[in-house]
């Protein structure tokens, strides 16, 4: 059934507020919690409440360490560095995935393979498996979708290969045992604006080897013999956050499950608003979040129908990322057959996904949508 709009009252209302795709909810407590640390005398720069951010996430995720970082790619970067990971080395990497996630690979020397994916949308334990001479494997969990990820991590184990988890949109999703965060050797998580927490920019190593953990700290410090010395062991470089965000991360995070329980509630107001039979709503398990909420379009030249359609509507959504071997500058990365995301991502579409959405907002955006087909 398609819902009847009230057009009148829906363009007076979206001619006074555009629905942005994503935004930070940035709350007064968010505000006085860094108003706070900077009355409090603190050097601003990593210290006491870094280390209480570290603690706090690890813990949540159940791993023995955290490491905040200027970002996400960061993140992985040293992780792949602690890991062996260095020219010569191969490393498996969805074909689904923001460009650090590849990036970072390169950055280190190593040699990437693109592994397509599945209905998840996640690395294809199935294409995944056929592979030889893998050093590390990085899985994501896409959007805040488990997939295979504790079918891989198995696998890997078995095979003495590496696993770093890439989980940049998934804090507060769970794998059937355990929470994502904690899969494979170590994972990383990723704070910018549009993530289900923000410091403004940032990420996060969770990890619980020792002999891990030091490493990713002495290159992340200059390798300093010790703190305050100009004295160094090796090679070193500054990768050091900021207590500032961390004030910031500390407060977002104490509302992590307010976010996790408002972005479900979101999810299943799409699911039963958006009734278009050229539209597919994709859905997510009980035990994951979703970090934006995302559609398939029958074809993609509908898709880019929509999007314009709905911006002159003042409502923004974003195209999925690009397959990576359609970038060009990747046409000559080693790939497994991509038949799967190569033909998906160019027919989904992320709505908007904010936890500043109010139920008027989605029910303005599912109607829009659900009558889409009266309005080409």
């Amino acid at each position: 059934m398609v819902h009847t709009l009230d057009q009148k009252k829906i363009e007076e209302e979206l001619n006074q507020k555009r629905i942005n795709q994503v935004e930070p909810f940035i709350s007064n407590d968010d505000i006085e919690s860094v108003v706070s640390y900077l009355k409090s005398g603190g050097w601003v720069t990593e210290h006491n409440v870094s280390r209480n951010f570290e603690e706090q996430i690890a813990s949540y995720v159940n791993r023995k360490y955290g490491i905040v970082v200027p970002n996400g790619t960061i993140a992985i970067y040293l992780s792949l560095l602690a890991l062996g990971v260095g020219p010569g080395k191969k490393v498996a990497v969805p074909n689904l995935t923001m460009i650090a996630t590849i990036n970072a690979i390169l950055w280190t020397g190593a040699k990437p393979l693109l592994v397509d994916v599945d209905k998840d949308l996640c690395m294809s334990y199935e294409k995944l498996i056929d592979q030889k001479n893998l050093h590390t494997v990085i899985f994501v969990p896409l959007n805040g979708r488990g997939g295979d990820g504790k079918k891989i991590e198995t696998w890997c184990k078995k095979n003495n290969i590496n696993l770093l988890e890439d989980s940049a949109h998934a804090l507060g999703s769970n794998y059937s045992h355990k929470a994502c965060g904690a899969l494979g050797d170590i994972s990383v998580l990723s704070f910018t604006p549009h993530k289900i927490i923000t410091t403004g920019q940032g990420g996060m190593i969770l990890l619980d080897n020792n002999k891990y953990k030091n490493l990713i700290n002495d290159l992340k410090l200059f390798n300093r013999r010790k703190d305050k010395s100009d004295w160094h062991k090796g090679y070193g470089l500054n990768f050091k956050f900021t207590d500032l965000q961390s004030s910031l991360g500390l407060s977002q995070f104490n509302k992590i499950n307010k976010f996790v329980k408002h972005k479900k509630q979101i999810e299943q107001e799409y699911l039963k608003l958006i009734n278009n039979g050229n539209i597919k709503v994709l859905k997510f398990k009980e035990i994951e979040v979703p970090w934006f909420f995302d559609i398939v379009v029958s074809t993609k030249k509908r898709k880019e129908q929509l999007i314009d359609y709905l911006n002159s509507k003042n409502i923004e959504t974003r195209n999925c990322y690009p397959a990576l071997s359609k970038q060009k500058y990747l046409k000559n990365v080693s790939k497994t057959n991509l038949d799967y995301s190569e033909k998906m991502f160019g027919k989904l579409l992320w709505l908007p996904s904010s936890n500043n959405l109010s139920k008027k907002d989605v029910k303005i955006i599912s109607e829009y949508i659900s009558n889409f087909k009266d309005n080409e």
